[in-house]
Order: structure tokens, then C-alpha cells, then sequence
């Protein structure tokens, strides 16, 4: 019988796809050889698939087929398409895919990276489902913060 899995799956554009830099400088596949070992120690196997790519949005179309864009097995899925989805454009995209994200039959942790935080938190507004956001702005004070200190 083969190991347990939990895997990750991004979905965004160039961003998430880590454009400019080698596929295994993306931070899926940097996640994927950072906590690897960790969960195999565990007897899990971890799984970091990316789905990242250029010039695409979350909507319609990934949000319609997400299952058969990502598969049945999703424990986290995250949404990084803020650098095409700018704060100003309607959220409609942004709900369409996290309401369908949230429908899936593994219901898989939602992960935003945004800058904005306003997508997300809509959909804890309309639909009251849960979402972890990761506000790019917040981690750049963070990481400033402590270097001072290195």
C-alpha cells in the first residue's frame, strides 16, 4: 500500500510559475525540497505540483474546471494571480474560483498570496468560508524586521 500524501498545488501567473528565474527556483518547487524530508519522516509523502502560468487568470476557466485542471487530490490549493489581477478589477474571477475551490471534494485549504487582501476576504463576506491570506506587502515588513537582527 503506498504512503499517505498531502499535496500542494499552486495556481497563479508568471509569479507562481516563477518566470525569470529555472522551474526549481519557483517557490513550489523551493517548498517542495524545504519540507520533503520533514514529511516523509512522517511516513507522508508531499507532493508540490505547480500550476503556474503566464498571462492566465483564475477565471472563468480555471474556476470552472478546476477538477479537471488539478485533479481529486488537493490538500492545499493556492491562488497567486495578483500580479494580472490587479486590486482595481472586479473580484468576480477571484469568487468564482475560491467558491469553486471550496466545492471540491477534498475541500483543500485555500491559500491566497495577494497584495491586497480585499479578494479573499470577500469571499469570508459572502459565502463564509475560510481562507488563509498571505499579503506580500505584510511579509516584505516582516523579513525587514528581522534582518536587523541577523
Amino acid at each position: 500500500m503506498p504512503p499517505p500524501s498531502f499535496t500542494w498545488m499552486t495556481a497563479g501567473d508568471a509569479t507562481a510559475a516563477g518566470h525569470g528565474n529555472l522551474y526549481s527556483q519557483s517557490y513550489t518547487a523551493i517548498l517542495q525540497d524545504t519540507v520533503e524530508k520533514a514529511f516523509n519522516a512522517l511516513g507522508i509523502e508531499f507532493i508540490a505540483k505547480n500550476y503556474g502560468m503566464g498571462q492566465y487568470a483564475s477565471g472563468p476557466e480555471l474556476g470552472l474546471c478546476m477538477n479537471e485542471v488539478f485533479g481529486d487530490d488537493i490538500d492545499v490549493l493556492v491562488w497567486d494571480f495578483a500580479s494580472l489581477q490587479p486590486s482595481l478589477e472586479p473580484i468576480r474571477r477571484t469568487v468564482l474560483w475560491g467558491n469553486r475551490a471550496g466545492m471540491h471534494p477534498t475541500h483543500p485549504i485555500l491559500f491566497s498570496f495577494d497584495s491586497f487582501g480585499n479578494r479573499f476576504l470577500k469571499l469570508r463576506e459572502l459565502d463564509g468560508m475560510d481562507a488563509i491570506l498571505w499579503m506580500q506587502s505584510q511579509c516584505r515588513l516582516y523579513v525587514r524586521h528581522y534582518q536587523t537582527f541577523l
